[in-house]
């Protein structure tokens, strides 16, 4: 049984860390609890997100904070259908941790205390490979932020199938297109650490592959 851990406290969670223990230590977490997020806190996440690049600096970004339990039902029912989609595809599923922790997301989605939507802006065309370096960059600046405010947080769209359904269940004007949505809360019986990568030299050229 997973255990629960007090809620942290507000100065714990606003204490800085380094940049760099920050990116060594910040990785998916699916677990977090329904303990409300404070708005200073996902205000700040944002704030980070909109100081990443862009290309021009057009800054295509827009932004939905979803606390509302009617609104993430919706978007737990689309990220279900994804979910069956995938496994219809591919019944047999890895016992893994990876997948254990993404089925749980799956299951409790809407239990995030608050959600955020990053949508961007395509003139209404389908976004081309290029328009992921005007917007990506936001959302890990986001998932770094987070982490420094001692919150858990995963970039999800595996969802993307019904992203028009979404963008009309949401109202989101047809000039967009939604990116990535990142439940947030405090973590729920998983730290954060060292993410789980190959060496850096078994991708690593020099001068030339």
């Amino acid at each position: 049984m997973r255990r629960n851990k007090p809620p942290m406290q507000a100065q714990q969670a606003d204490a800085n860390i380094g940049l760099f223990e920050a990116i060594d230590t910040q990785r998916a977490l699916r677990y977090v609890k329904p303990d409300p997020v404070p708005d200073r806190y996902v205000r700040r996440i944002i704030e980070a997100g909109i100081k990443a690049p862009s290309g021009g600096n057009s800054q295509p970004w827009e932004f939905i904070v979803i606390r509302d339990p009617e609104a993430k039902q919706k978007l737990a029912s689309f990220y279900r259908r994804a979910w069956a989609d995938a496994e219809q595809g591919q019944p047999t599923q890895p016992d893994t941790v990876n997948h254990r922790s993404a089925r749980h997301l799956m299951e409790h989605f809407a239990s995030a205390p608050v959600m955020i939507l990053v949508c961007l802006y395509t003139g209404g065309e389908n976004p081309a490979f290029y328009d992921g370096s005007s917007i990506y960059p936001s959302v890990q600046n986001m998932l770094l932020a987070a982490r420094g405010l001692g919150l858990a947080s995963v970039l999800t769209n595996g969802w993307s199938k019904y992203e028009p359904e979404i963008r009309a269940a949401l109202g989101i004007p047809e000039q967009y297109r939604a990116a990535a949505l990142l439940p947030i809360g405090y973590p729920d019986g998983v730290r954060y650490g060292p993410p789980r990568r190959d060496p850096l030299e078994s991708h690593l050229h020099t001068d030339r592959w």
